[in-house]
């Protein structure tokens, strides 16, 4: 009985901390601050944390709540599952009836001072994806996780495999795999994208690009670097 508590009561954490987050951003360059996410307009801030003039922050998704949105709004924001990750399949019949649940992409974290857009923060488990991530036409991919957040309208579990095609060059294409293996709970989510392999490409003709990919959830906090641009 006491060692089912114990499982019970890391399980509890280990779900607690996969929601939430303190860290303290390197060489921080504002004042106290809200960190919101944009997805739903700049006029309509989804507040999902703080961070202090130290630059120590805290965020805790669990608590993000949906701005009020009229009707219009909602058709306008909201899409289907399978089109909110940051990644793209070929086959989009691989989601099945799940994929038309109602979600919508969480996009970057920003900072907001003083009701001002001040700073985005790019969540990476190597600050050699950055570069990547702000223009993957030419930058060079790197094995290594980025991390988003998603929203979902309802619980979905997923468990697929899809696939899409590159192209390394005009007459080269490459095959790029994604493996879904992610348990989604209604509200905000947090999601890791896994570079697992990258196809080297001729750097005078584009910049490699990742080849297999895994789409989950946060697997450990301690691993993701909280890296803000002002």
């Amino acid at each position: 009985m006491k060692s089912f508590f114990t499982l019970g009561l890391l399980l509890f954490f280990v779900s607690l901390q996969a929601q939430t987050f303190e860290r303290t951003l390197p060489k921080y360059k504002l004042k106290d601050a809200d960190l919101v996410l944009f997805s739903f307009g700049m006029d309509k801030p989804v507040l999902i944390g703080k961070v202090d003039k130290k630059g120590n922050l805290s965020v805790d998704i669990s608590e993000a709540k949906l701005p009020e949105l009229t009707s219009e709004e909602k058709s306008m924001f909201f899409g289907d599952l399978r089109f909110v990750f940051s990644v793209s399949c070929g086959d989009w019949e691989a989601f099945g009836s799940k994929g038309e649940i109602p979600a919508q992409k969480g996009g970057y974290i920003s900072i907001s001072a003083k009701n001002e857009y001040s700073g985005v923060i790019f969540l990476v488990s190597d600050e050699a994806l950055i570069p990547w991530l702000e223009d993957e036409g030419y930058n060079n991919a790197v094995t290594g996780s980025f991390y988003g957040i998603i929203y979902v309208a309802e619980d979905v579990s997923l468990d697929l495999s899809c696939k899409t095609n590159n192209f390394a060059d005009e007459e080269t294409e490459v095959e790029v795999n994604y493996t879904f293996d992610i348990d989604l709970k209604k509200g905000f989510n947090w999601v890791q994208y896994t570079i697992e392999e990258v196809y080297e490409t001729d750097p005078n003709i584009r910049a490699s690009f990742p080849s297999k990919m895994k789409i989950s959830n946060l697997q450990d906090p301690g691993q993701v670097k909280w890296i803000p641009k002002y």
